[in-house]
Formats: C-alpha cells, structure tokens, sequence
C-alpha cells in the first residue's frame, strides 16, 4: 500500500460508489429517516462485527477508542439531520446544504489541524458545489426559502464536516477495522435512542423495505465505509470531501437505471462542473 498510494484514492472511488446508493435505498425504504437510519447503522454493526473479530489487532490506544466513538456520534447525528431534513423540505435543497461539509473541514483543517488549504483547493471545492448547484436546479434553490428543514441540512454538513476531520486523527492510531467497528456501534446506540426518545416505528416493514434497509446497512455503510475510512488514514481531509461531491453525480445515474429517472441537458452539464472541480483539488 505504502508503494501504491494510488491504491487508496481507488478505495476512495470505491467507497463513494457505495455510498452513491445511500439515498436511492433510503428511498426504496419508504420509512421514516430516523428508522432508516437506525437499521443502515445497526445492519452495517451485525455486518462488521465478525469481520473486526476475524481481523482485529491488539488496541492499545484508548484515546483513538475514544476519538472512534466521538465520530460514531458525530455520524450519527449527521444521519439523523440529514434524513429528518428531507422529511421537512425540498429532498433536493437539502442534497445541496448538505455538500458544504468540504467548506466546514477547509475551516476545521485551517483552525485545528494546522493544514493551511490551497488557493486551488477552494476554487476546485466551489466549481464542485456550484457543479451541485446545476444538477439540482438553478430554479428550485432560488424560489426556496431557508426553513427549519434547510437549517438541520446546513447543521448536518456540520456534522459530517467534523467526522471526515476526526477519523484522520482516529486513523493514526488504529486500524480500520477497528476504528469502523467502534464508531458504528456507537452510532447505533445514539440512533437507537433518538428513535426510543421521538417513538419511531422499528418493525411491521414490508419484505421490500426489510431488503431496502439490510441493502442500505452492507452496501453503503459496512463495504462503502469501510473502504473510505482506509482511504482517509492517507489522504487529507480536504481533498476527500472535496472528492466526495462526486456521490451526487453517481447517485443520478444509479436512479436512472433503478428508480427510472431521466438526465436532463442541465444534470449532465452539472456533473462534469462536479468532476472538474474534484480534478482540480486532485491534480496535485
């Protein structure tokens, strides 16, 4: 890995491409956001427990313990943000506020990591979220208005800014199996008692929503994440969630072929805005 460090961009692509079939299968779930997510979360946990068991090495940092479980919270609430948002506004507004994790880690990275972001770093980050901004549609943010649902989008960037920031801190210290394991067990305690406390419905599901959310809990989060946070060990924090942009231009084409949606002119044009300004942040 050290002589390819090729090898973890390709985890990276990996990663986002699973992550692309988050918000199709959320869809395909027909549930409420906090159930879907508890079950992505608690299906992901079933599904890299005896991976972790096989492959696990001695722990013997705590503060990296510590530091997995602080991003379990940190995912959690992101997910919980994110779904709720979408319940309460435009599922397309909400896409766009939550793309502004890189300019939150671009900030964090300056205030806490000493890692002063590039010139080309926030020009390639801007064409990329203005590259989101036409996928969406020019028209649709405009006549919106900033409501409760666009302010938990906006706070769910906050949150997903922080983890990308904090698993390179985690990652120094253990391994990925490790450091994945422990942080989706606790995001699934955190999720499992926001749905206790609000009185979310947990069963009762169709066998399509049942396979929807086992989908949702292998694919996105356990092979998708998994690779992501190998990928994170080794590439800054800035340049990944610069990268990872690019789920909004996969998650389109993926719903072309699964929930039959059509690419107009303006997506496609949009999508390669995406993939121009992730070069950019990349081509060094």
């Amino acid at each position: 890995m050290k002589d390819h460090p090729w090898i973890h961009y390709l985890l990276l692509l990996f990663g986002v491409l699973c992550i692309s079939w988050s918000a199709i299968l959320v869809k395909l779930a027909e549930i409420s956001g906090f159930g879907s997510g508890f079950y992505r979360l608690f299906f992901g946990t079933v599904g890299i427990i005896p991976v972790w068991l096989f492959f696990r090495k001695p722990i013997t940092d705590l503060k990296g313990v510590w530091i997995a479980i602080i991003c379990g919270v940190l995912f959690a609430c992101d997910i919980a943000l994110w779904n709720t948002s979408i319940m309460l506004s435009k599922a397309s507004i909400s896409t766009l506020l939550a793309n502004l994790a890189p300019v939150w880690v671009g900030i964090g990275a300056l205030l806490f990591m000493k890692e002063k972001p590039t010139r080309i770093f926030w020009i390639g980050t801007a064409i990329a979220i203005f590259g989101v901004t036409i996928i969406i549609g020019l028209n649709e943010i405009m006549q919106a208005r900033l409501n409760f649902g666009n302010a938990l989008a906006i706070f769910a960037s906050m949150f997903y800014g922080a983890y990308l920031i904090t698993v390179r801190k985690g990652r120094n210290s253990l391994d990925t199996f490790s450091f994945t394991s422990i942080s989706m067990i606790t995001s699934t305690v955190v999720l499992g008692l926001i749905c206790l406390f609000t009185s979310t419905p947990l069963w009762g599901f169709s066998a399509k929503t049942w396979i929807a959310l086992g989908t949702l809990g292998v694919i996105p989060q356990v092979f998708g994440w998994l690779a992501i946070n190998q990928a994170l060990g080794h590439i800054r924090p800035t340049v990944a969630s610069a990268s990872m942009l690019s789920q909004t231009v996969f998650t389109a084409i993926f719903s072309v072929f699964i929930l039959g949606e059509v690419l107009t002119f303006h997506e496609i044009g949009g999508a390669v805005v995406v993939l121009v300004g992730i070069y950019l942040v990349n081509r060094k």
